[in-house]
């Protein structure tokens, strides 16, 4: 698992592969001096690429701002950069599939920008992020379409190409059946990195290439060396680099050198404090862990069992994050020894007490803080069993809230695009038509009463096609970024009588009869120009639908706190029959006026109704707060 952690750290800088000393003030005095949001997102990316080295934490508050930025200046180059950071994080907090997410998106934007070094070393991202959560047929796949990009690099951008050639050695240099071609791999690494004086890379080649010396059996010089190379790091600012070399040493016995274990394996413990990347160190402090339990020295036992199992608490080392339940059976155990040892330190000191004085009040003092102890660890723990839960169920929230939210997105972007192509429909036909009435005028052959009926036709039809063109424009308005939803108080007498005003020479037409029972009291909380185009919308339906010579009928209710609003038709029809056609607002603008009300009544937090009623009667209305 170390060795998983240790591929990661070796290929998983994102922006640079240079090393970089700390800068910090310059860069600071740079950020200062821009003028312009596109000089300073790169100056913040500069400072999160040196934070990346130096302390993850602080590189992760950057990428967010970094991310954050070029969301709204439509920089892609600064999201795939922010998402390469991320991932970069992610990774060193070992919460490979996190990582994962991250990379992929980043992926995609360099393909996007037909980047192939990005591609390249993003592509190895994942191959890593893959092996380490136990997908190897897949990391393969990665693997290779990342060696084979990275090697056809023009010479100015091959260092991905050495990144690739260090991930080959480090996966086969175990397998001695590819001995040459791991031999082969550091040398043409070597030459890669020479053009890079300062790349990071040259750790992992000089480190891989000690192995030979260990085989020699000069073991010693070779475990001095790799001190050399941790010292070197840590000087050119690079403390996860340093940890990698510590890293190397757990493969010495392998090849019959036994090294120091505890004095690499401390220092290691002690970078990762020091960088906020104590995750990667899980494995070396299980075994310093083992380490002082033989020996028995309980400062230390408690001091990493207690680092232990807060990592190992996270949420991704539990059993159900994986295929296996080791870190489970790790945990209970370690419990159940730091239980034991508490049990032990009572009954020393209960034993210590008897032996001072034959009092049987000690005896009962010692039992109780004995159950106050035990009642104490207990309620602790229910507490962070409790705590864990609400985290949990704040994240499902959370969760549900942003697919809502997508879902409601997709529909309104669906809806858009099929308005647009209504709206080149709609249109259509009458400019058509405008143009064959100008040829005829020009033609001069049109009688009086032609032309009388011609322009009659044009009056209606664009007067008609402005009324809908009217309401999708306010629709429209409504629809843009900035809009806030303020309601107030609105009497509903008022707005349903001027939505009936526009409509009154269809009502004549059509010989309906209005009821309007709408008390002069009512009123609701909304906004004005949105409910009388929700009421004009409704009417016109309502109107075009009813049987010549019926009754329109309007009433409104007030019951559980809501208000209840109807207009109600005869259709002549099959109630059922006319609702069906009001679905297809594809091809039918009546329908289009229905989708219409209901998004602007969702924007009022009420809703459309539409029923039919009697067989041949059709409600049409809405519910208020």
């Amino acid at each position: 698992m170390r060795q998983c952690c240790i591929t990661a750290l070796a290929c998983l800088i994102c922006w640079q592969l240079t090393a970089q000393v700390p800068q910090m003030p310059e860069l600071q005095r740079e950020l200062l001096q821009q003028h312009d949001s596109a000089g300073y997102l790169a100056v913040l990316g500069k400072i999160s690429a040196l934070y990346s080295v130096i302390d993850v934490d602080s590189s992760f508050q950057y990428a967010v701002k970094i991310r954050d930025m070029a969301a709204r200046l439509h920089d892609a180059k600064g999201q795939a950069d922010a998402n390469d950071l991320l991932s970069w994080y992610y990774a060193l907090k070992t919460d490979f599939g996190v990582a994962g997410i991250y990379a992929y998106k980043a992926l995609k934007i360099h393909e996007q920008l037909g980047d192939s070094a990005r591609i390249a070393k993003t592509l190895s991202n994942i191959y890593l992020y893959y092996r380490n959560t136990g997908r190897r047929e897949d990391a393969n796949n990665y693997f290779y379409q990342a060696f084979k990009m990275a090697s056809r690099l023009p010479p100015g951008r091959d260092s991905v190409y050495g990144i690739l050639l260090v991930n080959y050695v480090m996966r086969f240099y175990k397998d001695s059946t590819h001995a040459d071609s791991v031999r082969w791999a550091l040398r043409r690494a070597r030459q890669v990195i020479e053009k890079y004086p300062r790349s990071k890379i040259s750790f992992y080649v000089d480190a891989y290439s000690l192995n030979d010396l260990v085989q020699k059996g000069q073991g010693r010089e070779a475990e001095e060396m790799i001190y050399q190379l941790a010292d070197k790091a840590l000087r050119s600012g690079m403390p996860y680099v340093a940890m990698d070399m510590y890293g190397r040493l757990d493969d010495f016995p392998r090849m019959g050198y036994c090294p120091d274990t505890v004095r690499y394996q401390d220092k290691a413990y002690q970078l990762g404090v020091q960088t906020g990347s104590i995750e990667l160190n899980l494995y070396w402090l299980a075994r310093l862990y083992d380490y002082y339990s033989k020996k028995k020295d309980l400062g230390h036992v408690v001091q990493y069992g207690r680092e232990i199992m807060r990592l190992a608490a996270e949420k991704r080392y539990q059993p159900n994050a994986h295929s296996f339940d080791y870190i489970d059976i790790f945990l209970k155990e370690k419990a159940v020894a730091d239980l034991r040892l508490q049990n032990r330190r009572q009954q020393q000191v209960l034993t210590a007490e008897l032996t001072e004085s034959d009092n049987n009040q000690l005896i009962v003092v010692g039992i109780l803080i004995v159950v106050v102890l035990f009642i104490a660890l207990f309620l602790g723990r229910y507490w962070h069993y409790q705590r864990l839960k609400q985290q949990d169920e704040a994240l499902l929230r959370g969760y549900r809230e942003m697919a809502a939210v997508n879902q409601v997105l997709t529909e309104t972007d669906a809806f858009k695009n099929k308005l647009i192509s209504i709206l080149a429909r709609d249109f259509r036909g009458p400019l058509v038509h405008l143009t064959e009435v100008a040829a005829r005028f020009k033609s001069g052959n049109l009688s009086k009463a032609e032309m009388t009926s011609y322009l009659k036709h044009i009056s209606v039809t664009s007067g008609k096609v402005l009324e809908v063109f009217d309401k999708i424009l306010k629709w429209l308005r409504l629809q843009l970024s900035g809009y806030r939803y303020q309601p107030v108080r609105c009497l509903l007498l008022p707005l349903m009588q001027s939505a009936l005003e526009p409509l009154e020479g269809e009502l004549a037409q059509k010989q309906l009869s209005v009821k309007n029972h709408i008390p002069g009291t009512a009123s609701v909380l909304t906004d004005e120009e949105m409910l009388k185009l929700v009421n004009i919308q409704l009417l016109q339906i309502a109107v075009a639908v009813a049987v010549a010579g019926s009754m329109l009928e309007i009433t409104v209710d007030r019951t559980m706190g809501q208000t209840e609003v109807y207009i109600r038709v005869k259709t002549g029809a099959d109630a059922h029959f006319v609702l069906a056609g009001l679905e297809n607002w594809q091809d039918n603008g009546l329908a289009l006026g229905l989708v219409i009300s209901r998004d602007l009544m969702r924007m009022m937090n009420g809703y459309i109704i539409a029923e039919g009623q009697e067989h041949s009667y059709l409600a049409f209305g809405y519910i208020l707060p």
